[in-house]
């Protein structure tokens, strides 16, 4: 039995110990805030409540987590550090205020929604590091007017830049494989194929040697005419989807034409007996034939005298005019009447900078992990199997007495 209450009290002992052990290692690891940013002990950024202006996250950080800094006001330039070499998704979405990103070395990746309606970012510097530029990374970055992607990127979403209504100009760095620009327009390594002509671009030539118009390539595009070359063959459902797109000239080189919803332009031009015909038909827009019944002329600007349906001899309504006696085409607008950014960084002249290139300041106090330790549910268990084993040895004891003053 005194065994027994000795082993109770080791338990106990051990248990008490153990407390004292997790507690001071709980002191040690727990998060720190540092300059504002709140940042576990592996190095994560978790939230920002820091006074905004100018900031650098701190070089203890090493990752940041997805949305951190989701939705913080007045905050004007972020500087990213070397030391972070990761980052969640949405981390910057909807910082009303942010005007300029430098990101560090140490990251390769700009993942989904980073800077989703940053509405003021207009400069951002992106290293050779960075491999990958995930969906609607950009979205709604409505004051960023050029956007320069380096040789680095080899996978880059075609929304990632949606709704970004002031850019005009994308441009590849050289040596890029996968990637290639030319006229500020968006295309794959080879140049076969668009991919993307930026928002704000009111007019396009597109690259010799373009065989594909892609899926959203034009999407919501603010050109107005487009002529496309003799060597494209196909364009993709959606390219021009509620684009400004009013007169478009097809060639006979295209041999397939996807549905585009929210297009409806008001003229197409193009040669009889054609996929361009075909598709005018398809969806009652005024066709006009040009050249050669099947020629392989380039086709003529539909803005010249004689192409132009509002010039003399040329109304679709009269007689002989029209092959194909279409209805009046539906006008559907610009299709881009989304404005421009205000920019608006308010608040942000009264933001205190004081942080960028400054020295860190860590809080006096550090708060406490989150959640309950898990050791010191051990810790409880111990302790609760100590109190066992000495209330179990002093009931023996008990009953042992009771039982010698029986006999």
């Amino acid at each position: 039995m005194k065994r027994g209450t000795k082993i109770g009290w080791l338990l106990v002992a051990v248990s008490i110990i153990m407390c004292v052990w997790v507690i001071a290692s709980q002191s040690v690891d727990a998060d720190q805030t540092i300059d504002g940013f709140l940042i576990s002990d592996s190095g994560e950024v978790q939230s920002y409540s820091g006074a905004g202006g100018n900031i650098t996250i701190p070089g203890e950080a090493t990752s940041i987590k997805s949305g951190a800094l989701s939705g913080v006001s007045g905050v004007v330039s972020v500087t990213i550090p070397d030391t972070v070499t990761s980052m969640g998704t949405g981390v910057f979405s909807g910082c009303a205020d942010l005007q300029s990103v430098h990101i560090g070395s140490g990251i390769t990746s700009i993942p989904a929604s980073t800077f989703y309606e940053c509405n003021a970012l207009f400069d951002i510097s992106i290293p050779e590091s960075i491999t990958s530029i995930g969906s609607k990374a950009f979205y709604g970055c409505n004051a960023l007017t050029t956007i320069t992607i380096p040789a680095s990127v080899s996978s880059l979403s075609t929304d990632a830049f949606s709704q970004c209504n002031s850019l005009a100009n994308i441009s590849v760095a050289a040596g890029n494989p996968s990637y290639k620009s030319a006229d500020g327009c968006l295309y794959n390594g080879s140049g076969s194929k668009l991919l993307l002509v930026p928002v704000d671009k009111t007019s396009v030539s597109l690259a010799a040697g373009t065989i594909t118009i892609g899926s959203g390539a034009m999407q919501n595009s603010s050109v107005g005419a487009l002529t496309i070359p003799n060597s494209v063959t196909t364009i993709e459902s959606n390219a021009f989807s509620g684009s400004a797109i009013e007169k478009i000239t097809i060639p006979s080189s295209v041999t397939s034409i996807g549905a585009q919803s929210g297009w409806t332009p008001d003229a197409i031009y193009g040669y009889a007996d054609t996929v361009a015909e075909k598709y005018a038909k398809d969806y009652d827009i005024p066709f006009y034939v040009i050249g050669n019944e099947g020629g392989t002329d380039e086709p003529s600007d539909p803005n010249q005298p004689g192409d132009d349906p509002n010039q003399p001899g040329n109304d679709p309504n009269q007689p002989g005019d029209n092959p194909n006696q279409p209805g009046t085409g539906t006008d559907n607008g610009s299709g881009n009447a989304t404005p421009g950014a205000t920019g608006g960084a308010s608040g942000a002249s009264g933001g205190t900078s004081g942080t960028a290139g400054g020295a860190h300041v860590k809080d006096v106090t550090p708060t406490t992990a989150d959640g309950i330790d898990p050791r010191f549910f051990l810790c409880f268990a111990i302790f609760a199997g100590g109190v066992g084993v000495i209330m179990v040895s002093r009931i023996n004891k008990l009953k042992y007495v009771s039982d010698s003053k029986r006999g």
